[in-house]
């Protein structure tokens, strides 16, 4: 058995743009670098960007077996149900299986937000069976999108190898809740890792739940990091915070696009508008929870002109891109509700996030729509 220990796994993983030391001897992939952690030290933000969203292991072998220890932590309320985390088997560009790992340390959160317990437990040891028939394949293990992971150790029945990257288009895409995925149940089925994998692209999801919001810490990373596609999709988060007026978004979309353009002036970027969402298409935030269905806080204020709605954040970013447009052909416009309409809102399992069916629904419209943009044809399978 060939094994890679922490020392040597830094050469493997893929999508993260740091690695911790975690408690176990082994590495945290972390999705954003400690300078940019430090500037929003939120609890809720911290809990989603560890987690491995768009984050693998690749790899070349010509084994039979993957032996991989691993440990997860993850927060979940107390009283639930346990749905198990998954990680999703990738050979060859194909996805050859899904594998539950067993459950790590868990935080409980009792029902007022205050901590209620903690749970601890060890690593975890999987067997990962491969097709096999002598050659050497390409294989990507994608991490659990809905927890955080620290990767102890890999090993195989033959060598193991970095993998061949050869010239597969890097994708950046930025999101909210609707495109980390939490609703999936593996790695796989997030609408972005979808695309991702049918396309052939690497992603790197920069997506949190609940913290799409313009944050400039996003931008600067995104501008120092190779794309040859960036989309950004922007609109609910600031709804559901109640976190900007129309005074503050028009020019705050223009600046995160002025910080990526510094470091890719002639990358495509597709913004995307908010997909459906009735809850918010005209009454502004914040978000409340109305009997386990997304709705319009009761707002103790004077009518207030510049409160966002989902209307008001696609119109405005409808704006930005016909203001740039005439300086910047690589930009385009893709309104949301074309991947999740009106008439699909019944895939909204809370009102608010799409179900697994919803999911797999924007990732079609998403691919179906980028291949009928003559400009990004070069990145189609068979465009490179």
């Amino acid at each position: 058995m060939t094994a890679v220990g922490s020392a040597e796994l830094t050469a493997f993983i893929d999508g993260a743009a740091g690695l911790d030391e975690g408690d176990h001897g082994g590495l945290r992939p972390r999705r954003l670098p400690a300078w940019a952690r430090v500037q929003y030290d939120d609890p809720w933000f911290a809990l989603m960007e560890q987690t491995s969203a768009g984050v693998s292991l690749r790899l070349a072998t010509s084994g039979s077996v993957l032996r991989l220890r691993l440990h997860t932590r993850s927060v979940r309320r107390a009283g639930d149900g346990v749905e198990p985390h998954r990680l999703a088997v990738v050979v060859d560009g194909a996805v050859s299986g899904q594998v539950a790992i067993p459950e790590g340390d868990v935080v409980l959160i009792a029902a007022d937000g205050r901590v209620a317990g903690r749970e601890r437990r060890d690593p975890a040891e999987l067997t990962l069976t491969l097709p096999h028939d002598g050659s050497e394949k390409q294989i990507e293990i994608l991490l659990p999108h809905d927890c955080a992971t620290e990767i102890i150790s890999l090993g195989s029945d033959a060598a193991i190898r970095p993998p061949s990257t050869g010239d597969s288009p890097r994708w950046i895409h930025y999101g909210s809740s609707i495109s980390h995925g939490l609703e999936a149940s593996s790695p796989d089925r997030t609408w972005p890792a979808r695309v991702a994998l049918e396309n052939g692209w690497r992603l790197r999801n920069l997506s949190f739940g609940g913290n799409a919001q313009l944050d400039p810490f996003i931008a600067r990373m995104i501008r120092d990091s190779p794309a040859d596609l960036i989309t950004l999709k922007v609109g609910i988060n600031l709804v559901n915070a109640d976190s900007m007026r129309a005074r503050t978004m028009l020019p705050a979309v223009h600046g995160f696009l002025d910080l990526i353009r510094d470091g890719h002036p002639d990358t495509p970027i597709i913004l995307i508008t908010a997909i459906a969402c009735p809850a918010h298409e005209h009454t502004p935030g914040p978000t409340v929870d109305r009997g386990g269905s997304a709705a319009g806080a009761d707002r103790a204020l004077e009518k207030d002109g510049g409160a966002l709605t989902l209307f008001e954040t696609r119109r405005i970013i409808e704006r930005v891109h016909a203001d740039r447009r005439a300086g910047d052909s690589r930009l385009h416009l893709l309104d949301g509700r074309r991947l999740l309409g009106d008439e699909d809102t019944g895939l909204l399992g809370d009102g608010l996030h799409p179900t697994e069916e919803g999911l797999a629904l924007i990732a079609r419209r998403f691919r179906s729509a980028v291949a009928g943009m003559p400009a990004l044809a070069h990145l189609q399978r068979g465009g490179r």
